[in-house]
């Protein structure tokens, strides 16, 4: 048997993958064992350079150098590395690698002694990617507990609740001191933490509340690539639940806020209609014996040769009972079961009508008064006395609300089959407290000679009692606005109560009075 013979028959006889390289890295012999594995022929590679022909182009620079290392060495080296089939599949080999020198000391070939461990790393890699999914898991439950142990107490206003949630979510990823949160929900912006708007690595998932895209939830790493800095498979997973979590919370807490507010409206509306059954029978009650003062003042005033003095007070009698009869008309108003005489009206025209007697008023408090009335604008189905006092004790509260003077402003508009009334004021304006209490019947924030407390509560049952809404804008210093909503003639609902309105119809916590 000659050399290459025996040198052929070793290398069959080994049990690993074997071939030989020149100093160059070029490929000179293999065996069938390595043939087996990548799917090459041996005389298809002979003379190509091994680490183009058959390593990961990621890894190829590296193991050129280790390879090199080896050779300059001259001794026994081990390097782990893949080996890029010929169908694609990638099989990782433990090298070994002893250089063969001749008896000159010249280098003969690198010897090449591989053992398949294929079935072993992706072992690993599996229990590493379960590892992964445990950890990842570990942090979603983290996080939800400590949502939910945020999310315990519902009363806390929404913008505080989400950014409590903001903060527990970079210390659970991998980076907690490099990575920011921001949060976009119906517009507005919540941050927690370094968030970078143009970071390199950024994270994005879309907030869904009730199936309706409400906003999205990004995180941002700073320093990207540095020291390998990037952000883990698993934690694209873990927004991706975040954002699903803060979406429920969402939806949970505007659903207790409409809950809430829904039991606070049946409890107006029970309050009220109580209210407009005890007024009902104070009015009624007060009525008869009124008409009487009233009349035998009047009859009395009638006698000839009263002392000035006796004129004068029966003067005030009469006065004071004509305003009292005008206290219990709104308590009637309010609290009976009052039949609307309805009609086609022009609310134009009812609103040049109310200008007319008020007009004087206006002049003396310094208000200027300005009108913006669509021209075309359908008929509505009303009372017209009803609607006309809608719009006095609206223009008269705009009035005393602004005491050193200001802007009245009236506009009527049209929309597909509505029409609109919008009254405005440049005056103090009102607090959220007042606002949410203004069509409470008998609250007022005047003096107690100047005020009964009934003529939002009067203009909230009339506006009801017309299938209408009344809603009000108003901040302390910025004035307020009502904006009145009523059907066309077309849609207008048949004649109902006021009393029914006022006790059963939709309760706007609004403001001013």
């Amino acid at each position: 048997m000659n050399l290459s013979e025996y040198y052929n028959t070793v290398m069959e006889l080994s049990h690993g993958i074997v071939i030989t390289l020149d100093e160059k890295g070029r490929i000179i012999h293999g065996n069938s064992r390595f043939e087996a594995v990548s799917g090459f022929e041996i005389g298809q590679l002979a003379g190509r350079d091994w680490f183009e022909s058959c390593v990961d182009a990621k890894r190829r620079d590296q193991a050129r150098v280790l390879f090199s290392d080896i050779v300059r060495a001259g001794d026994m080296g081990f390097m782990k590395g893949s080996l890029r089939a010929r169908d694609g599949r990638k099989v990782y080999i433990d090298w070994n690698m002893k250089p063969l020198f001749d008896s000159h000391g010249s280098l003969v070939s690198v010897l090449c002694v591989g053992q398949d461990v294929t079935a072993h790393v992706e072992r690993q890699h599996q229990l590493q990617h379960e590892h992964d999914r445990l950890a990842a898991l570990n942090k979603e439950l983290s996080c939800l507990h400590a949502m939910n142990r945020i999310v315990s107490d519902m009363d806390s206003p929404l913008p505080d609740i989400l950014r409590e949630i903001l903060g527990i979510i970079p210390p659970s990823f991998q980076h907690p001191e490099s990575t920011g949160v921001r949060l976009v929900l119906d517009g507005e912006t919540i941050l927690s933490g370094n968030f970078l708007a143009d970071a390199a690595c950024r994270l994005e998932e879309e907030i869904f509340v009730q199936r309706v895209k409400r906003g999205r939830l990004c995180v941002s790493l700073d320093g990207c690539g540095q020291n390998g800095k990037a952000f883990l498979p698993t934690e694209a997973e873990l927004l991706g639940a975040l954002a699903k979590h803060v979406g429920w919370i969402i939806s949970k807490r505007e659903a207790l806020s409409t809950r809430r507010n829904l039991e606070r409206q049946l409890q107006h509306a029970d309050r009220l209609a109580k209210i407009g059954q005890f007024a009902a029978g104070v009015a009624h009650e007060l009525n008869e014996p009124l008409a009487n003062i009233l009349g035998f003042a009047q009859l009395a005033a009638q006698t000839p040769g009263l002392p000035a003095q006796v004129a004068r007070d029966l003067d005030s009698i009469v006065k004071s009972a004509l305003h009292s009869r005008e206290v219990i008309k709104k308590l009637m108003i309010f609290g009976r079961k009052v039949p609307l005489q309805k009609t086609l009206v022009d609310l134009n025209q009812v609103v040049r009508d109310t200008l007319y007697f008020i007009e004087m008023s206006a002049s003396r408090g310094r208000v200027e008064v300005r009108t913006d009335l669509a021209e075309g604008l359908p008929p509505i189905m009303a009372d017209p006395q009803h609607v006309k006092q809608v719009m006095v004790n609206l223009v008269v509260n705009a009035i005393h609300a602004m005491p050193a003077g200001g802007v009245l402003t009236i506009q009527t508009q049209s929309f597909k089959d509505d029409v609109y009334l919008s009254v405005g004021d440049t005056g103090v304006g009102m607090t959220p407290e007042v606002r949410r209490q203004i069509f409470n019947p008998f609250f007022t924030t005047k003096d107690v000679d100047q005020g009964t407390g009934l003529g939002l509560a009067v203009v909230h049952g009339i506006v009801s009692a017309h299938g209408g809404i009344i809603e009000v804008e108003s901040e302390p210093g910025r004035g307020t606005r009502f904006e009145i909503t009523f059907p066309c003639s077309a849609t207008a609902p048949d004649g109902q109560d006021v009393a029914e309105a006022a006790g059963a119809g939709n309760f706007w916590p609004g403001a001013g009075q």
